[in-house]
């Protein structure tokens, strides 16, 4: 079973995707900051991650970076959900595999996650790919 890591700090929407991707097949393991889904990645070594923007401890902008700056999750495909009208910067970008908009259609969020979580972590995710 593929291992997936789903970030936000409103756990209404952790369980609420929990419930939609172990639908699709996947094992969840959630968190509710990026500080805390940190040490979950580095347990569980997941396909993909999929996280919220604004949240206290650590953003997920910042739970990005601290990723990237680790060799072995260099590549791991990360998925932003944000409500935020300008998230990123255009620089800031390519920490992602793609940046979604809430509210989303959760299929389109199950498409983005079938799309990048089987791809092997060598750098064919298209970058801030616009969802």
């Amino acid at each position: 079973m593929t291992n997936l890591v789903v970030v936000d700090d409103e756990s209404l929407v952790t369980d609420f995707l929990t419930f939609l991707l172990e639908g699709e097949g996947y094992a969840i393991h959630a968190a509710s900051n990026g500080k805390e889904a940190l040490d979950v990645v580095d347990r569980v070594r997941p396909a993909l991650v999929v996280t919220d923007l604004m949240m206290p401890v650590m953003s997920g902008l910042a739970f990005a970076r601290a990723l990237r700056e680790r060799a072995a999750f260099r590549q791991l495909p990360i998925i932003l959900c944000t409500a935020a009208p300008d998230p990123v910067t255009p620089q800031e970008a390519h920490l992602f595999a793609a940046i979604l908009r809430k509210p989303y259609a959760p299929a389109r969020l199950v498409e983005l996650v079938a799309l990048h979580a089987a791809r092997a972590p060598d750098g064919e995710a298209t970058p801030g790919e616009p969802a």
